[in-house]
C-alpha cells in the first residue's frame, strides 16, 4: 500500500518509477475477477505463462544416441578386437533386439539404443568392411548417449510459471503434448488525446489545427508491450467531455490521456480527474522533457496524464506507462534497462531536472564495440528528430558538459529481456 501522501512539487524520476511500480503491483495482485485464460498453443507465443508446466513422460523416453554411428558394448574393446555388425537402427522405430558380445548395430541420430549396449562411436572414428567393424579410436562408457530421462523426468516442470512464451519455450511446450496454455491475460488499456487543435491523423488539418499523432504514438508503444489497446479518440478540451471520457476510461485496467496537464487555462485534466474520484499520487516530475506527467488511481485503474508534446508524451511513457503494464502483463523484466555506453560526441550542461536526449546507439565494425551518438533535436515538439534515434541518453541534473568516450546510460525503449 502507497502509505505516502500524494507528490505535488517535483519529484526525483527514480522516485515516480518506484511509486508508479507500486501502485501497479497493488493493483494487480488485488485484481478482481479473471487473470488468466487459456489459449491453444499455437496462439500462445509472447504471452506469459500463468501455471508450471510439468513434463508428462521422461525425454528421452529411452536411451538414444546423439550421433550417427555404431552402438557396442566397451567390454568388448579390450586389445585390437573386430566387431560384427549385426543389423542397423533408424530414428523412430525400436532396436530390433539386444546386443550381444561381440556384436555392434549401425545407428542413426535420435535413434533407441539397444539393451546391451553402453556407448555409441561416431561414423568418422570407426571403419566398416561388409559386417566387421574397427574403431579408429576408444570409446568411453556412456559416450554419445543420452539417457532415459536425461532431459528430464515425468512431473518435471519444463517450462515455470511466469516465462514469456518464445521460441524455444514454445517447443518445449510442445514436446511434452501442452496444447492448452495457461496465460494471462494480456492489460487493457485506453488511449485517448486532448485539445481542441487536434484532428484526427486522416483529416487534413484547418487554420491552427494539427494532425493527432500522440495517440499513434502511445498506441504503438503499448501494441509492442503486449497490451490490448482501446482507441478512445480524441476528446475537446471541455468539463463535460473530459468527464465522460474519463469515466467510460474506468473499464480498463489502465487510462492514458495526453495533453491538458499543464497549468494552462484549457488544462482541465487534473480537475476532471479529481471530479471523477481519482486519487491523485503525483503531478509534476523532475525530468526533461515531460515535467507535467501526472499519474493516480481511480479503483481498479491505473491513470497516467502525459504532457502534450510528442516527445515528452514519449519519453514519459516509456520510462513510467510501459513499466507499469509490464507489471499489469506479468512481464518477467518491467522496469527499462539502462546500459552503460561510451559517448560518440558532446553533450551540453544539464539544468536542475534529469534530461534526456535522442541517441543513435551504434556499433563499429572494427571492434564491434558499441558507442551512443547524440542526435540533435529542437525541444519536446520535436518527435522527428528524437524518432531517429533508437535510445534514450540520461543525464542527471547538475552534470557539466559531456565529453568523447564518458560513460551514458542510455534507456531502450523496449524491455530488453523477454525470457
Amino acid at each position: 500500500m502507497i502509505s505516502e501522501p500524494p507528490h505535488h512539487g517535483l519529484l526525483p524520476v527514480d522516485r515516480a518509477v518506484d511509486i508508479v511500480l507500486e501502485a501497479a503491483f497493488e493493483l494487480r495482485d488485488n485484481k478482481v475477477g479473471a487473470t488468466v485464460r487459456s489459449v491453444s498453443i499455437w496462439e500462445a507465443s509472447g504471452m506469459v505463462l500463468a501455471q508450471d508446466i510439468v513434463a508428462d513422460r521422461d525425454l528421452p523416453s529411452f536411451d538414444k544416441s546423439m550421433m550417427d554411428g555404431f552402438a557396442l558394448r566397451t567390454a568388448d574393446l579390450d586389445g585390437d578386437q573386430t566387431l560384427t555388425i549385426v543389423g542397423e537402427i533408424a530414428a523412430g522405430g525400436p532396436a530390433p533386439r539386444a546386443l550381444q558380445p561381440g556384436e555392434a548395430m549401425a545407428i542413426m541420430t535420435g535413434a533407441q539404443v539397444p539393451d546391451g549396449a553402453d556407448a555409441v562411436q561416431i561414423v568418422e572414428l570407426s571403419e566398416r568392411d561388409g559386417d566387421q567393424l574397427r574403431l579408429r579410436a576408444k570409446v568411453a562408457p556412456g559416450a554419445n548417449i543420452t539417457r532415459a530421462g536425461g532431459q528430464a523426468r515425468a512431473g518435471d516442470v519444463v517450462v515455470a510459471k511466469g516465462r514469456v512464451i518464445e521460441a524455444l519455450t514454445a517447443g518445449v511446450l510442445g514436446t511434452f503434448g501442452a496444447t492448452s496454455i495457461p496465460v494471462y491475460r494480456r492489460p487493457r488499456v485506453t488511449v485517448l488525446a486532448t485539445g481542441n487543435e487536434l484532428v484526427n491523423i486522416e483529416a487534413t488539418p484547418g487554420p491552427g489545427q494539427i494532425r493527432d499523432s500522440n495517440r499513434k504514438t502511445l498506441m504503438a508503444l503499448l501494441d509492442s508491450e503486449w497490451c490490448r489497446v482501446v482507441d478512445g479518440g480524441i476528446v475537446l478540451d471541455e468539463r463535460a467531455a473530459l468527464r465522460r471520457a474519463i469515466a467510460e476510461g474506468r473499464d480498463s485496467d489502465v487510462l492514458v490521456l495526453s495533453g491538458g496537464v499543464s497549468a494552462g487555462a484549457y488544462d482541465l485534466v487534473h480537475d476532471c480527474l479529481v471530479s471523477e474520484g481519482c486519487e491523485i499520487l503525483f503531478h509534476q516530475i523532475s525530468i526533461k522533457p515531460g515535467k507535467p506527467v501526472l499519474f493516480g488511481r481511480m479503483g481498479q485503474t491505473l491513470v497516467f496524464g502525459l504532457p502534450g508534446n510528442p516527445v515528452s508524451a514519449f519519453v514519459t511513457a516509456v520510462l513510467l506507462l510501459a513499466p507499469a503494464v509490464r507489471v499489469l502483463g506479468h512481464r518477467p523484466e518491467h522496469r527499462s534497462w539502462y546500459l552503460p555506453v561510451p559517448l560518440a560526441g558532446t553533450l551540453p550542461p544539464t539544468g536542475k531536472r534529469t534530461t534526456f536526449h535522442p541517441g543513435d546507439l551504434v556499433r563499429d565494425p572494427a571492434t564491434e564495440q558499441l558507442s551512443v551518438r547524440p542526435l540533435p533535436w529542437d525541444g519536446s515538439a520535436d518527435h522527428i528528430g528524437f524518432s531517429l534515434g533508437n535510445v534514450l541518453i540520461r543525464r542527471d541534473a547538475g552534470l557539466a558538459q559531456a565529453e568523447p568516450g564518458e560513460l551514458m546510460r542510455v534507456v531502450l525503449p523496449h524491455a530488453l529481456a523477454t525470457w
